[in-house]
Parts: structure tokens; sequence; C-alpha cells
């Protein structure tokens, strides 16, 4: 399909012997917002390392010729002790001061010469979080991929960033690939849901997805919505 910006099928991948992913076939689409759901050990992250090529896997990834792909991994550790500031920090990616600061507004961050000047060793988690997302929007990826983006961010926070999100990938086109816990937030913005235990259980529109049945199915025990 034309509008097809990935195109993953019959994944396959391995650690130690036992099978994390079997079997797993989805796409998608441009300008598309994907939700990944599924419990603990379900193989979420591991799927988004596949993807990216960072894991050994039998199966077809294909994805658009010449894209350019974002990655906000779960788990992001900085020392405290090392020596560089967040301007630094974004200057790996050869971006402009305007983009920086462009970035650190998608993300609700302070954009003061003084701020950019801190070492990030001395951020907040919160504040390194939001950090790593602006660094990943920064030079305008066509696909971005998200593991549990919010971690370590408050609930006012979570909203401001994914209004603000929301917004810019809007504008920008981007196509989004989400792992997430938050079911109100599936519901109000993916485009389409894909729920996975190592294989794929359900793939569709939140609306069909996101059931009391589907996500006991799910999660092993009934949800309240």
């Amino acid at each position: 399909m034309p509008n097809l910006v990935l195109s993953a099928k019959n994944l396959n991948v391995e650690l130690g012997g036992e099978k994390v992913l079997e079997d797993l076939s989805f796409d998608l689409k441009e300008k598309e917002i994907l939700i990944i759901l599924g419990p603990n050990g379900a193989g979420k992250s591991v799927l988004l390392r596949t993807l990216l090529g960072l894991m050994p896997f039998n199966g077809e990834i294909q994805w658009k010729k010449d894209i350019h792909v974002g990655y906000v991994p779960e788990e992001f550790f900085v020392s405290s002790t090392l020596p560089l500031s967040v301007k630094e920090f974004f200057r790996f990616k050869k971006v402009s001061q305007k983009q920086i600061l462009t970035a650190l507004n998608y993300v609700g961050m302070e954009t003061s010469e003084k701020f950019l000047k801190k070492k990030l060793g001395t951020l907040s988690s919160g504040q390194l979080r939001r950090i790593l997302i602006a660094w990943v929007m920064a030079d305008l990826p066509d696909v971005i991929l998200l593991d549990e983006p919010m971690v370590g961010i408050d609930i006012h926070g979570r909203e401001t960033i994914h209004d603000s999100l929301e917004k810019t990938w809007a504008e920008q086109g981007q196509s989004i690939i989400l792992v997430s816990h938050e079911i109100g937030e599936i519901v109000k913005k993916a485009d389409r849901v894909l729920a996975i235990n190592k294989r794929k259980l359900f793939f569709g529109p939140p609306e069909k997805v996101i059931t009391p049945h589907n996500l006991a199915k799910i999660y092993g025990s009934s949800i309240i919505l």
C-alpha cells in the first residue's frame, strides 16, 4: 500500500532460547498514531528495538525508503558526574539554536540560556525524560517510536506534553508508535491499537480493541474503564 511507512510480517524473536515475539504481523500508516498495549513481559520494548534493527529476528520488516526514525527508550540513565550540558546534548544532532528551543517548547521546558548550560546529570528524572523527548523531536523525524515516554513525569506534565505533542505530530504529519499503559489516553489519541502478549491479540481502531472483554484477555483480569 502506498501510504504505509512500515510493514512487519511474521516477526519471531528469541532471547535465551525463549520466544519473546511469535508470528507478529502489523503495519503503520502515514500520519498514524499506533498504540502498543500488553502486560509486563509481553515483548513491547523488544518489538520497538526489533523494528530499529537492534535485535536479531526472523520475519520481515520493511520501512518506507529513506525514512527518518526517532526513538525514545523506556530507560535513559545519565551519570551525575557526566560533564555534558543540555545544549551540548542537543548539538550531537547538529541542530540550530532555534530548533533546540522549539523542541524544548514542545515538552514545556524552560528555554533560558542558564537552563541550556545545566548538566544533564543534575536534572530530575522528569526533566531528563522531557529533554529526551525534545531531543528526538528536534530534527523532525518522519516516524517516532516511544517506549513509555511519560515515565517519571507527573500527571499535569503528562497532559501538557500529550496535548503539545499531539498538535505537533499533526502539524508535521509524523507517524507514531507509542507503548503506553494509559488506557484513557489511548482512547482519545490513537488511530489504531496493537495489543500483544508475545503474539498479536488484537489490532484495530481503539473503539473496537479497548473493551472490558478485550482488556480482560490482554491483562488477564477485568479492568473498569
